[in-house]
């Protein structure tokens, strides 16, 4: 208010100085001064509000100010002061119990012995896991010893995992005090479900099951690979024409069905894999008497193959003796038989027997006629000889026509004889040189007078 009083102050002593005192420029220029003497008059200046006004006006203004504000009423105050002391006196003792129920022996047996009360929180949250881990123990048992499917195994290992999470929370002091602790309960009248005997018993089952899980899941894993090793087997052999792949595949298979059989019967997997193995051993058992079957067919093949190989090389460049004739008969024989062997169970091998006894019968047929023709060679030349000794020896010094008619008839019996001897025997150019003679000798005496 001094400010505004101050500078009211000085304007209004400015303004009657300016008034009184003549324009420099009216003095200098005459003309300028008639000029706005002739001019209408200006209007006069608005009066300035005085420092009394203007106080009033503020005055005013802050009372409105102050009117229209509302005051905090006290009751407020008085709710606010309520929660304030609320929250501390609600805080400190939830403090203290917090503090009493720290997991720490120093702490915790104190305030046992004078306000065990305080300790109910702890109490109940060691309960409530200790009575949550029976449950899910119990649960998990249920499922890993019984199980009925993978999903079981599963779902037992989940809650056992639960179940020890709950048994690690109880503290381990809180079970060499429990005896005291126990005493505290019952003074409180609370039922105390609580036991280190059955705490102990949990943790014990908890590793039982433990191991019990470790075998499923390995026996499992084992399963899985056997099972698979198994399928690529039949594949394998069921898309595979050569022998030497299906003895492998047989093989791989025979290598499954025992890595099958040697799972734990005690597992899940294990009862799985016995199922398996009866159903594996039925099909190995079919396949192996057709591979077995195979392999004999394989051997009276290889072996009827050897014996024709040596049969024909004995058979080259013949003319060949009867003996050697025999030999090699012998050997078309054994062929035979050992071709013979082969049963129609083996569609394959049967087939390609029955082509390959086809050409052999043939064969042996054919070396039995030269065995034929080379004994009748031999004989009909033995006979032409003895018949030609006779010829010689009885033959007349004296040829008459009877003598002559004679020589004639035994000439051509001769001739006949030698006749019989077929190409292809060993003795057939001999009797064809003695044919010869024969026939220049019977010339000559059907020419004789």
């Amino acid at each position: 208010m001094g400010i505004l009083s101050s500078w009211f102050s000085k304007s209004g002593k400015q303004q009657p100085a300016s008034s009184a005192s003549p324009s420099p420029t009216t003095s200098s220029h005459p003309s300028a001064a008639q000029t706005s003497s002739n001019s209408p008059a200006p209007s006069p200046a608005p009066i300035a509000p005085t420092l009394a006004q203007l106080e009033a006006e503020l005055q005013q203004a802050s009372a409105s100010q102050v009117k229209n504000t509302k005051p905090i009423p006290k009751s407020s105050h008085k709710w606010l002061n309520k929660l304030i002391w609320t929250g501390v006196l609600l805080g400190i003792p939830a403090g203290a119990i917090a503090i009493a129920n720290l997991p720490y022996p120093a702490i915790r047996q104190p305030v046992a012995k004078n306000a065990p009360i305080l300790l109910v929180p702890s109490y109940m949250e060691i309960e409530a896991n200790y009575k949550k881990a029976l449950a899910n123990i119990e649960e998990a048992r249920q499922l890993i010893e019984s199980p009925t499917s993978p999903q079981d195994l599963d779902r037992g290992s989940e809650k056992l995992k639960e179940g020890k999470t709950a048994l690690d929370a109880i503290p381990l002091w809180f079970v060499a005090d429990w005896a005291e602790y126990s005493s505290t309960y019952r003074w409180v009248g609370y039922d105390w479900r609580f036991s280190p005997a059955g705490l102990q018993s949990a943790r014990v089952k908890v590793g039982q099951l433990e191991a019990k899980v470790f075998q499923e899941q390995n026996a499992q894993q084992t399963l899985v690979t056997a099972d698979r090793g198994l399928t690529t087997a039949k594949s394998q052999y069921q898309q595979t024409q050569s022998a030497t792949d299906r003895k492998i595949a047989v093989q791989a298979w025979q290598a499954a069905i025992d890595q099958l059989a040697q799972i734990p019967s005690t597992t899940l997997a294990g009862k799985i894999a016995q199922q398996k193995v009866v159903s594996a051993k039925r099909e190995f058992q079919e396949i192996a008497g057709l591979l077995a079957g195979n392999e004999r067919t394989n051997a009276y093949l290889t072996a009827g193959l050897e014996l024709s190989t040596k049969a024909a090389e004995l058979g080259r460049n013949p003319p060949h003796s009867a003996d050697r004739w025999r030999e090699i008969s012998t050997l078309w024989e054994q062929s035979i038989r050992q071709l013979e062997q082969i049963t129609p169970q083996d569609p394959d091998g049967y087939k390609e027997a029955q082509r390959l006894l086809s050409e052999y019968r043939a064969s042996l047929i054919e070396v039995r006629i030269r065995i034929k023709n080379e004994e009748e060679a031999i004989r009909a030349v033995e006979s032409a000889n003895r018949q030609i000794a006779d010829l010689w020896r009885n033959f007349p010094t004296k040829l008459s026509p009877e003598n002559r008619n004679r020589a004639i008839a035994s000439l051509f019996s001769i001739n006949a004889e030698l006749e019989k001897v077929k190409s292809g025997t060993t003795i057939y150019l001999k009797a064809r040189e003695l044919q010869l003679d024969v026939q220049q000798k019977l010339k000559e005496l059907q020419k004789a007078p």
